[in-house]
């Protein structure tokens, strides 16, 4: 279990990952012309029955702007919630995810993504696509449950 600083009454750990969708698209004759480019977004909700804090990764790998997408790979990080009772909650009554265990999970998933699409496109033309390193705090955002 990890805790935050500024919320020690709050456990979390990752108890589930789950690869939602996964693709290749590559044209024939295909080469490498201006480096690939990442789509990469992040969505989180936390689903209160389950205890749980669901974080959505989708990343889009192009060759190019506005190229079409040659791969692509979606996955879903499921965190164990201990002390949900202590997450504020908006005026509806939906829990709000703390910015420093957003920007926790957030860089879990986009490790954990990082070597899935290593491990997924290997192999193939899209193997030197190794996702950049990339500040989890340009994802915070505190989302509603679902």
């Amino acid at each position: 279990m990890s805790k935050t600083k500024k919320h020690p009454e709050i456990d979390f750990q990752l108890v589930q990952i789950e690869q939602t969708g996964f693709g290749l698209n590559i044209p024939e004759g295909f080469k490498i012309s201006q480096g690939f480019q990442f789509r990469i977004s992040l969505e989180s909700f936390i689903n209160s029955e389950k205890k749980r804090l669901v974080v959505t990764n989708r990343v889009d790998i192009r060759d190019g702007n506005d190229a079409p997408i040659l791969g692509h790979l979606i996955a879903k990080y499921h965190f164990e919630l201990i002390g949900i009772e202590h997450l504020k909650q908006n005026k509806k009554g939906k829990h709000l995810i703390p910015d420093e265990l957003q920007l926790l999970v957030n860089t879990i998933a986009l490790s954990t993504t990082r070597g899935l699409i290593f491990a997924h496109f290997k192999g193939t033309v899209l193997q030197g696509a190794i996702l950049p390193v990339i500040d989890p705090a340009n994802f915070s955002v505190n989302e509603a449950e679902e």
